[in-house]
C-alpha cells in the first residue's frame, strides 16, 4: 500500500558535521502526564512524556506537532513483539523514502488512549526516543512545554481560553491546517512569513521562498552551510543564517539560527511560494513556557525574565 506521511523532523543539528549523542532507550516509570525532561540526554532540546504500550511501559515518547503520524523506533517495535504492517512512503524535511511500519494494537498517554495505530518503524538513533507522538494524537489538546521546571504536560483542551493574568504571557492567535498549528503573526527581519509550530524539530527550519526574499533584501549571506541529519537517518548540508530579528505577536528574538530546505510540508501546505518557517524548539527554548493549544488555535508564550542569562534570545516585548 502506498501512504504517503509527512514527518517533518530534524532530529540533530550541528556546525562541524557531527551528530550529538542520542538518549538511550529506556522505560519511565512516572505514569503521570507529565514527564521531566533530561537534558543530559536530550542535547537537542526536544522533550519526551511517557506513553504505554499494550500497557506496558511507559516509554519515552517525543512530542512532534510537525509529524502527521505518530513513530516508534524499531528497537522497541521488536522488543515488545509488534505486528509489521504495509511499507509507506515517508516525507522528511530533507528526502522522501519507503519504510516499514507496525500495528501498536493499544497506546496510552495522559488521559487519551489509542488503538489500531499504524507507525512508521525508524532506528532509534535516529528519533532520539523510543518514538514520537504525532498530530494523529494531539487533536484537542494542549502541549504545555515548561523549561523552567524543565517538563512538558499534554492534557485536553479545555475550550475556553480565559484571558491570563499577568503582563509576562503573550497569546498568539492561529489557524489549524492538516491539523498543524499555523501562526500568521510572525516576522523575520521585516519579512512577513506563516510559521508552523514544530515540537520535533530542534531547530527552526525556512522555506526556498523564505530563503529568497532574505538574500533579495540583503539579510543573508550567500553559502552559509550547516549538516542536518533527519528521523531517517539522512544527514546533507544546507544553507542556514542568523536571523537578527523574530516578531512572534508581540515578542521578539534576537539571533535565531534557521536553516533552508524544500521540505514536503511546505508543499502540502502550499507555502511553497510564500516565506514560510517550521519554528523549531531553538525558538521555543527562549521562553519560559510555551503552550501549544490545538482546541482554542492558540499559542501561549511566558516571557523569561531579562536577566536570565539562559534565554539570551528573549529582546522585548510590546512591539
Amino acid at each position: 500500500m502506498d501512504i504517503g506521511w509527512i514527518i517533518g523532523t530534524i532530529a540533530s543539528l550541528t556546525m562541524s558535521g557531527g551528530v550529538p549523542e542520542q538518549a538511550r532507550d529506556e522505560a519511565a516509570q512516572d505514569q503521570s502526564e507529565s514527564h521531566s525532561l533530561d537534558y543530559d540526554r536530550l542535547h537537542d532540546d526536544r522533550m519526551t512524556v511517557p506513553v504505554s504500550i499494550g500497557g506496558i511501559g511507559a516509554y519515552r515518547f517525543i512530542i512532534d506537532t510537525g509529524s502527521e503520524r505518530t513513530v516508534i523506533s524499531r528497537e522497541l517495535a521488536e522488543t515488545l513483539f509488534l505486528d509489521a504492517s504495509d511499507d509507506v512512503v515517508l516525507s522528511t524535511v530533507l528526502d522522501v523514502q519507503r519504510v516499514p511500519t507496525v500495528l501498536i494494537p493499544e497506546m496510552g498517554f495522559g488521559e487519551r488512549t489509542m488503538e489500531g495505530v499504524q507507525a512508521p518503524a525508524l532506528e532509534r538513533r535516529n528519533i532520539g526516543a523510543a518514538g514520537m507522538l504525532g498530530i494523529d494524537a494531539l487533536e484537542d489538546h494542549q502541549v504545555v512545554l515548561d523549561f523552567d521546571r524543565r517538563e512538558m504536560t499534554l492534557t485536553p483542551s479545555r475550550f475556553r481560553d480565559r484571558n491570563p493574568s499577568g503582563q509576562n504571557i503573550i497569546i498568539v492567535r492561529a489557524r489549524t491546517r492538516l491539523g498543524r498549528l499555523v501562526l500568521a503573526d510572525v516576522q523575520i527581519d521585516g519579512t512577513n512569513i506563516t510559521a508552523i509550530v514544530d515540537t520535533g524539530s530542534s531547530f527552526s527550519i525556512g522555506n526556498y521562498a523564505l530563503r529568497d526574499r532574505l538574500v533579495r533584501r540583503g539579510r543573508m549571506e550567500a553559502d552559509q552551510r550547516v549538516n542536518v541529519t533527519a528521523v531517517t537517518g539522512t544527514s546533507m548540508d544546507v544553507e542556514y543564517t542568523i536571523a537578527e530579528r523574530v516578531r512572534i505577536g508581540r515578542v521578539v528574538l534576537n539571533a535565531l539560527p534557521i536553516a533552508f530546505a524544500d521540505s514536503e510540508l511546505f508543499h502540502q501546505l502550499e507555502l511553497d511560494d510564500r516565506p514560510a518557517m517550521l519554528l523549531g524548539m531553538n525558538a521555543l527554548r527562549a521562553f519560559d513556557r510555551v503552550s501549544i493549544d490545538f482546541g482554542n488555535r492558540a499559542l501561549r508564550l511566558e516571557i523569561p525574565s531579562r536577566s536570565d542569562p539562559r534565554r539570551r534570545q528573549f529582546a522585548a516585548m510590546g512591539l
